[in-house]
C-alpha cells in the first residue's frame, strides 16, 4: 500500500519546471574529492575519509534555480539521487545495503517519547555513511545543511520515520552516541531542530505542517506551486549545525541517513557546499581599546594600543587587509584598522576601530572625459567634509570662484578651501570629440528582375544624425537617423555619393572617401530552337539556346539534364531552359515541345497453306504504329477475295466459303501510320496445300 501511496505522491510533486541538478560522476563518486572540494570552507583540514552505501546515494548537487535555500553541495539520499532530477527523476529506488547502525535506530526512535507519541521504528534501512576526521583552527564548527524526504504528507508520526544524524565526537565532546575508540567519550548529535532542550533529533515528526510541530522550519513542496524539486513533498528551511571545539585538535564526524522500518520512499540531506568551516573567533572583550569611532583633528594622527598578555603575538592591518605592524601598538592617522592577538598559534582575541579624522572637504570631478563638438559642459562637484558649505571657497584654474562653471574642452583644476587651513583639490581634463565621418559603401551590379543594391551610409557621430544624398540624378534627404549603419535598397542605376551630414549637435562630418555606382544589368531572354518538333523513334534531336555563361536544362518533372548550352532529346516531352549572362542575370525560356513517334511497320508473308494442318493456316499481317489499316486480295482474274479494315481479321485461303485453289494471289495493303502518312504496299501471296 505504502508503495502505490509513494507512486501517487510522487506524480503529484513531480514539476517539469523543477531545476535541480544531481551527478555522482566522476568526479562526484569520490566522497574525499566531495569532501575536501564541494564540502569544506575555511579553517579546516581533512584526514581518514570514509564512506558506506550504494554508489547512487551521494552525489553533487545544483539548486540554485529552486526554492530550496542552498546553491550547491553534497547531497545524501536514501535512495538514488537522481530521483531530485526533473529529467531522471520518478523512479522508486530500493537498496540492498545491509549496513547496520544501531545509533540511527536509536535517534529515530528517541523522537516519539520527546514529541508525545507512541510509534516506533521497526529497523533502518538503505543506509548511507559519510565520515571523516578533521582539525579546525578556531573554537567552532559550523555549517549548513537541509532535510527533505518524500514521505512529508503522508508518514508523520508513524514507523515509517526517515532518520539522519550528524555525529561528532572528540576533545571536550561528551555524548551517547558511538564514537571511534580514540573518543572514548562518545559522540553527539549535531542534527537537532533548533532551540529545543533537550535537544529533538530532526525527523519528518518533529518538523512538519500536518501535526503540526516546528512549522516555522518547515517548507511544504507539494500542490503549492512551490514545487520546484522532483521527489520531495517537503523540507526544512536552511538549518546551522554548531559545535564548540578545540582549535588544533582531532575530531571525527560521522554523516549518516537511513530509510525508517522499509525501503520505499527516499529522504535527502543537502550539505551546503563550503559551509563546513571553522570561523575566526567573535569578539569577546576588547584588546585595550573599545571597537568604536574615534576622533581625531584634521591632518593629525593617533596612537592605537592593544593588550593581548603577555605571550601574545600582534598583528595589525588596514582596511585592505595589508599588514602593517606586529607591535602591541601603532600610530595611524584616519581609517579602519583591525588587530588580532594569537598565543601558541591560535587566535585569542581580536578587536576592530574606525579612526575618523575632522574631514578636510572633498570632492571628485570624475573621470576625464569627451565632449561632442559644438558643445560645453558643466562641472558642478559634491562637495562634503571640512566646516560645511558656507565656509568653502572655491578657486578655478579658470579664474572663476563659482562652486560651479560652463566651460568648453580644456583642463581644470578645483582647489576648495573650508576656511580653516583644510583644502582638497582635483583636475579633469575634457577633450572635445573629433568630428564625425560619414562613408557609403555597397552599390554594385544588380539585374533587372526586382533585385534591389544595399547602399549602406556609417556615421560614427552623435545620434540621431541627418543625411542628404544623390544617386547622381536627384537629390534625397533622411532626418533622425537613429543609428550609425543605416541602409538604403534601390532598384535604381546611378552614381551615389553624400552630399551632406551631420550629427545632432549640428557638426558636419567628414564625407570624403568616394562614391559607390549601381549597374542595373537587362536580363537575357532565352528562346529554345527548335520550339516543337516530331522525331521518329530512335531519332536525335538538339535543342539550342544561344551563347550564355551557365546553363540547366530540365524536363517537365523539372528534373535537371544538362548544364551545356544544347541538349540532344531522343523523348517525348516539355523541355525548358535557365540561362545564366555574364551579369549574372538568369532567365527561364519558353517550353520547348518534343513529339517523338514510332516508324510504322508492315511484316507481310509471302505464302500460307491452309491445309487443316495447324500450321501457317492464315494469310496473318503484322504492323506497328498505324492509325488505320485495309487490305484486298484479288485472284489471277481479278477478283476480289478478301477485303478487312482491320490487321486483326486474317484471310483463311477462303472465298464464299470455298478453299481457293493453290496457286498465286495479289494483295494490296492500305496503312495510314501514328504520323498520319499514308502507306500503299501491294505484292503476290502463295497458297499452298
Amino acid at each position: 500500500m505504502k508503495k502505490i501511496l509513494s507512486f501517487l505522491l510522487f506524480l503529484c510533486a513531480y514539476n517539469l519546471s523543477a531545476q535541480i541538478i544531481v551527478d555522482n560522476n566522476a568526479p562526484y563518486n569520490d566522497p574525499t574529492w566531495l569532501v575536501d572540494n564541494v564540502l569544506l570552507g575555511g579553517g579546516i583540514t581533512t584526514s581518514n575519509h570514509a564512506y558506506q552505501g550504494d554508489s547512487s546515494q551521494i552525489g553533487w548537487f545544483d539548486a540554485v534555480n529552486t526554492n530550496l535555500g542552498i546553491n550547491s553541495g553534497i547531497v545524501m539520499a536514501t535512495g538514488d539521487i537522481y530521483a531530485l532530477d526533473p529529467v531522471f527523476g520518478g523512479g522508486f529506488p530500493f537498496l540492498t545495503n545491509l549496513i547496520v547502525d544501531p545509533d540511527l535506530l536509536a535517534v529515530a526512535n528517541s523522537v516519539p517519547g520527546m514529541i508525545g507519541q507512541t510509534f516506533s521504528v521497526s529497523s533502518i534501512n538503505d543506509v548511507a555513511v559519510l565520515e571523516f576526521d578533521f582539525i579546525p583552527t578556531s573554537d567552532s564548527l559550523r555549517f549548513r545543511y537541509v532535510f527533505g524526504s518524500q514521505e512529508y504528507f503522508g508518514f508523520e508520526n508513524s514507523a515509517y520515520n526517515d532518520v539522519f544524524g550528524f555525529f561528532l565526537s572528540g576533545p571536550g565532546i561528551v555524548g551517547p552516541w558511538t564514537a571511534p575508540l580514540i573518543h572514548p567519550n562518545g559522540s553527539v548529535n549535531l542534527a537537532v531542530v533548533p532551540n529545543t532542550a533537550p535537544p529533538l533529533p530532526i525527523t519528518i515528526s518533529s518538523i512538519n505542517s500536518v501535526t503540526p510541530i516546528n512549522q516555522q522550519y518547515f517548507v511544504p513542496n507539494q500542490g503549492t506551486g512551490l514545487d520546484t524539486i522532483a521527489d520531495v513533498n517537503g523540507f526544512t528551511t536552511v538549518l546551522t549545525a554548531r559545535a564548540l571545539v578545540q582549535c588544533g585538535e582531532t575530531y571525527h564526524i560521522r554523516l549518516a541517513i537511513a530509510d525508517g522500518s522499509d525501503g520505499g520512499l527516499s529522504s535527502y540531506v543537502w550539505l551546503e557546499g563550503g559551509s563546513f568551516f571553522s570561523p575566526a573567533l567573535e569578539i569577546i572583550d576588547d584588546l585595550g581599546i573599545d571597537s568604536s569611532v574615534m576622533n581625531i583633528t584634521c591632518n593629525s594622527s593617533i596612537m592605537l594600543s592593544a593588550d593581548g598578555g603577555s605571550a601574545a603575538i600582534y598583528e595589525w592591518y588596514d582596511s585592505t587587509s595589508t599588514l602593517i605592524s606586529t607591535d602591541s601598538f601603532i600610530i595611524v592617522g584616519p581609517g579602519t584598522y583591525w588587530v588580532q592577538a594569537s598565543s601558541f598559534g591560535c587566535p585569542v582575541n581580536s578587536d576592530t576601530l574606525r579612526v575618523v579624522a575632522d574631514e578636510s572637504p572633498s570632492f571628485d570631478l570624475g573621470l576625464d572625459y569627451n565632449i561632442p563638438c559644438n558643445i560645453k559642459t558643466l562641472l558642478d562637484p559634491v562637495v562634503t567634509g571640512g566646516l560645511g558649505s558656507l565656509f568653502y571657497q572655491y578657486s578655478w584654474s579658470n579664474g572663476s570662484d563659482s562652486s560651479s562653471i560652463i566651460v568648453p574642452e580644456g583642463t581644470y583644476i578645483l582647489d576648495v578651501d573650508d576656511g580653516s587651513g583644510c583644502n582638497f583639490k582635483d583636475t579633469i581634463v575634457i577633450t572635445e570629440d573629433a568630428i564625425p565621418h560619414a562613408s557609403i559603401s555597397g552599390g554594385g551590379s544588380i539585374c533587372d528582375d526586382g533585385t534591389t543594391a544595399n547602399i549602406t551610409f556609417t556615421f560614427n557621430g552623435l545620434l540621431p544624425w541627418d543625411l542628404l544624398y544623390t544617386d547622381g540624378i536627384d537629390s534625397i534627404y533622411k532626418d533622425n537617423i537613429s543609428t550609425s549603419i543605416y541602409t538604403v535598397s534601390t532598384l535604381r542605376a546611378g552614381l551615389y555619393d553624400i552630399i551632406l551630414a551631420d550629427d545632432v549637435n549640428d557638426c558636419v562630418a567628414d564625407t570624403s572617401g568616394g562614391k559607390v555606382e549601381v549597374i542595373v544589368n537587362q536580363l537575357p531572354i532565352a528562346v529554345i530552337t527548335p520550339s516543337e518538333i516530331t522525331i521518329y523513334e530512335g531519332e536525335v534531336v538538339t535543342l539550342n539556346v544561344g551563347e550564355y555563361q551557365l546553363y540547366e536544362w530540365y524536363n517537365s518533372e523539372d528534373n535537371l539534364l544538362s548544364i551545356y548550352s544544347e541538349l540532344s532529346v531522343t523523348d517525348s516531352d516539355i523541355y525548358y531552359v535557365l540561362v545564366t549572362d555574364e551579369n549574372n542575370c538568369t532567365d527561364s525560356s519558353e517550353n520547348a515541345i518534343v513529339h517523338m513517334l514510332g516508324r510504322t511497320e508492315l511484316y507481310i508473308p509471302t505464302a500460307f497453306s491452309p491445309n487443316g494442318d495447324d500450321h501457317n493456316e492464315l494469310f496473318v499481317i503484322h504492323a506497328n504504329n498505324i492509325n488505320s489499316y485495309n487490305i484486298k486480295i484479288y485472284n489471277k482474274w481479278g477478283d476480289e477475295l478478301f477485303v478487312s479494315d482491320t490487321i486483326y481479321k486474317y484471310w483463311d485461303g477462303t472465298f464464299e466459303s470455298n478453299k481457293v485453289q493453290q496457286g498465286t494471289y495479289f494483295y494490296i495493303v492500305e496503312v495510314v501510320g501514328e504520323d498520319e502518312n499514308l502507306f500503299l504496299k501491294s505484292g503476290l501471296i502463295e497458297v499452298l496445300y
